[in-house]
């Protein structure tokens, strides 16, 4: 870990993540992750958490979820991006370009 890389533990909840991201003036957040229908969705770092302070978007081809019942993990993966649009945008990896630096 480097010294200043900032960990914010999810068993701290999220008042101390809104706090770090409005102090530093974040406005957007992109995620990525496993497990889009849970961690992705409901850890402090959540998409349920993040939206209702933050521009929120997933990254839906950057995403993968889970579920016993399904044949493979694309079937559930599709469910829960799907499920996802319904409460905040989804963008592609490739739709992404870093601002230029000095912006």
């Amino acid at each position: 870990m480097a010294s200043d890389d900032v960990v914010i533990y999810d068993g701290d909840g999220y008042p101390p993540l809104r706090q770090f991201l409005k102090e530093h003036g974040i406005r957007h957040v992109i995620l990525t992750g496993y497990n889009t229908d849970m961690c992705v969705r409901g850890t402090t770092a959540g998409f349920a958490n993040l939206r209702p302070d933050f521009n929120v978007f997933l990254v839906g081809d950057a995403t993968i979820a889970t579920s016993p019942g399904n044949a493979t993990p694309a079937y559930a993966t599709n469910a829960a991006v799907s499920f996802a649009a319904l409460e905040l945008l989804i963008t592609q990896a490739s739709w992404i370009k870093p601002l230029p630096k000095g912006s």
